[in-house]
């Protein structure tokens, strides 16, 4: 863990990295600036990241278990095999960001837009989606089971559902889309 407290400087965090500390546990990086920084591995496990711009970062084998992200920007971000488990990323920018084989599980996914990302095999099992726009998402063999809502949500053009989990979320799907004015359901195909 940081040595030096809560409080940690981007170019503080940088250099620690480049030293080959990965641990980075609870430290506040609200607002921070780490467009296209490379953090492979790092560990942010119930660290505070609200409005940072990680647009972008290569996060591959992040742990940001219990962080909070709200209003983060990971548009184009490479999150794959990332933990973001009990995470908060409520008004999150995922758009276009690589995804897949990351746990979302018990995440609060609440207004999060991850239009056009790559989510095959990504886990959201117990995850809050209410609003959550999924728009053009690859789906492949992601976990959407045990959700703890899914109102609200844009699912129009996933790729690659199975059929399964849309009859699941079409059991659960409600409301419409608060900016697309989408009606979940019908986002899905589900039968009237």
């Amino acid at each position: 863990m940081f040595a030096g407290g809560n409080a940690l400087e981007v170019d503080q965090l940088l250099e620690l990295y480049k030293q080959g500390q990965r641990n980075f546990s609870n430290i506040d990086l609200s607002n921070a600036q780490l467009r296209s920084v490379t953090l492979i591995g790092i560990d942010l496990r119930g660290s505070t990241l609200n409005k940072a711009d990680l647009s972008s970062a290569n996060l591959i084998d992040a742990n940001l278990t219990g962080a909070n992200l709200i209003e983060t920007n990971l548009r184009g971000a490479l999150l794959r095999g990332g933990n973001y488990s009990d995470a908060d990323l409520s008004w999150a920018n995922l758009t276009w960001s690589n995804s897949s084989n990351t746990k979302f599980i018990r995440a609060n996914l609440s207004v999060t837009n991850f239009s056009g990302a790559n989510l095959i095999e990504a886990d959201f099992t117990g995850a809050t989606m209410k609003g959550s726009n999924l728009r053009g998402t690859n789906l492949r063999g992601a976990i959407l089971q045990g959700l703890r809502t899914c109102a609200d949500t844009e699912f129009t053009g996933v790729r690659n559902l199975d059929e399964q989990t849309r009859l699941y979320l079409c059991k659960i799907a409600s409301g419409t889309h608060p900016f697309t004015k989408n009606d979940s359901r019908q986002t899905l195909g589900c039968p009237i």
